[in-house]
């Protein structure tokens, strides 16, 4: 097997074809407090990319290459943004992983398997209305929605007819299956059993009497643990180096935390000496909710985040049209340098070390790559530039003593919000806090579901889907607005992995294709 038992000489490894499933046996603890845990992330997404795979893929393989003991713990990519428009999420050039579309597409079956466990709890609460139940549910108070891993936007509501026996006329919607409550809770689940718990105690609709229905009262918690038993193993791939890289879970993170599973993160963290993770999209989306949620749940916080950044990227949120975005642009450099520093303020509002790694463009000028070095070394920010993509890690060992030099030992974090904070004043400090927002506005829907859901909502987390593109909640505002508000249109409780979902404008939980969707141009080699 490659590089594996150097890693993991006292677990069982399963081979599913061209990957491998570390079979945990229903381990629930893990020694990690030896292993530095490092969070990959970055400023806010533009079209161009910014890197923040390639520069995880990259630093692992940096690592290992002058023998250290470090692995890689990624989120699991969705069918639906590979064939829709953001495409793959294995990395490239020279920091990819092997048989990149194969993880791109099914892999070893982990988002079927929650598709099949998710959707049974919904035809099994179905089945009890039609049957006329002693549970009782009100078809007009189900929670839990089904899930399919497609973008398919005519799925976001659905109006249907259990049978003509029943003169009520169902409606419902699919989210998409990275979206779906049931992936959030099996992503912060410690072991089967903390997973098999959080579910039987999730609330999925409500009984004609207003009483709250829980999975356990649909006695299915068996079948659902048969559905993913296998699916709860994190996954094993590797990179073009035979470096390991689990890879487990895939929430999204503008929809819901964006992290991959706690259980890869603590097996990574008792297997190595370095483990390189990440958080879905930028700072303000991804490394809010996995420093908000995720520390919590995994009990360890980050010793260093690394920000992945591009000149592109900067440029762009300089104001450069993407089609310029190949010429030299000082200015726009230095005016989208300021969406960077907003970031950084978020990460040390959480009193965490933090670094700068910049992944280069081979059309990135001299110019523009000693004006950013410039830039920060003008306001003391730590910063490398990474040529992985183009050099690997031969050329790159300059990269392990930037990061050793900035890891910090304190296991302390700020979080944004306390648990004991109501809903809206949680939200209320992470839109001013990492956002830079003047306020948040609820409407009027949103405000009569939280009261009227409030017993049950307590000690939640709060998930906020919005846009990735901007720190507010419209994409064309780029850099770094000034003078707005988040506007929550809507809420949804996810019981299962305990939080509020706070929907702002021109978000979907199920999203659509493009005009020209990337289906259209993957090519298939008969082999």
């Amino acid at each position: 097997m490659k590089n594996i038992k150097r890693f993991f000489d006292d677990y069982e490894i399963i081979q599913y074809g061209n990957f491998y499933k570390v079979n945990l046996k229903n381990k629930i603890t893990f020694d990690n407090k030896k292993s530095k845990l490092i969070l990959v992330t970055s400023i806010n997404p533009t079209p161009t990319g910014e890197g923040k795979t390639t520069t995880l893929i990259g630093l692992n393989d940096c690592f290992n290459y002058y023998g250290y003991k470090s692995i890689a713990a990624l989120r699991q990519p969705s069918m639906g943004p590979f064939f829709g428009i953001k495409g793959g999420a294995t990395g490239s050039g020279n920091c990819e992983l092997i048989n990149a579309n194969k993880i791109n597409c099914g892999f070893t079956g982990d988002f079927f398997a929650i598709e099949a466990a998710n959707n049974l709890i919904m035809s099994i609460i179905e089945n009890e209305i039609y049957q006329n139940s002693s549970l009782e549910i009100d078809e007009s108070k189900i929670l839990w929605n089904r899930c399919i891993d497609m973008n398919d936007r005519s799925l976001r509501k659905i109006e249907y007819s259990l049978s003509n026996k029943l003169s009520t006329n169902f409606s419902s919607k699919f989210n998409i299956t990275a979206a779906s409550y049931l992936m959030a809770s099996f992503c912060l689940a410690k072991s089967k059993l903390d997973f098999k718990n959080k579910l039987l105690n999730t609330i999925v609709a409500f009984n004609k009497k207003n009483n709250p229905v829980y999975v356990k009262d649909l006695d299915i918690i068996d079948s659902i643990m048969m559905i993913l038993d296998d699916a709860l193993n994190p996954n094993l791939a590797f990179s073009k180096y035979n470096n390991p890289v689990l890879i487990h879970g895939g929430p999204f993170a503008n929809i819901a935390h964006g992290c991959n599973t706690v259980i890869a993160t603590e097996l990574a963290l008792s297997v190595a000496d370095y483990t390189f993770t990440e958080s879905g999209f930028g700072i303000d989306l991804g490394a809010e909710k996995f420093l908000n949620i995720k520390t919590r749940e995994l009990n360890k916080v980050p010793n260093l985040v690394v920000i992945a950044v591009t000149i592109k990227s900067l440029k762009y949120h300089g104001g450069t049209l993407v089609q310029d975005l190949n010429k030299e642009n000082l200015y726009s450099l230095e005016t989208g340098f300021s969406n960077l520093l907003k970031n950084i303020d978020s990460i040390k509002s959480f009193g965490l070390n933090y670094v700068v790694v910049i992944n280069k463009f081979n059309d990135d000028t001299q110019k523009e790559i000693d004006k950013l070095l410039q830039l920060c070394k003008d306001k003391k920010i730590p910063c490398e530039l990474s040529t992985m993509w183009q050099d690997g890690p031969k050329a790159n060992k300059h990269l392990i003593e930037f990061i050793n030099n900035n890891l910090s030992d304190k296991n302390v974090i700020k979080y944004t919000y306390k648990l004991s904070d109501s809903i809206i004043d949680k939200a209320k400090l992470v839109a001013k806090t990492i956002y830079g927002a003047d306020g948040v506005n609820f409407s009027e829907q949103a405000i009569n579901k939280l009261k009227e859901n409030q017993q049950f909502i307590q000690d939640y987390y709060i998930c906020f889907a919005k846009t990735f593109s901007s720190l507010s909640d419209d994409a064309k505002k780029l850099n770094v607005p000034k003078g707005f508000t988040i506007s929550i249109n809507d809420v949804e409780f996810n019981h299962s992995a305990r939080f509020v979902i706070l929907i702002t404008t021109q978000i979907f939980l199920m999203p659509g294709l493009p005009k020209i969707p990337n289906a259209k141009r993957i090519r298939y080699e008969f082999r």
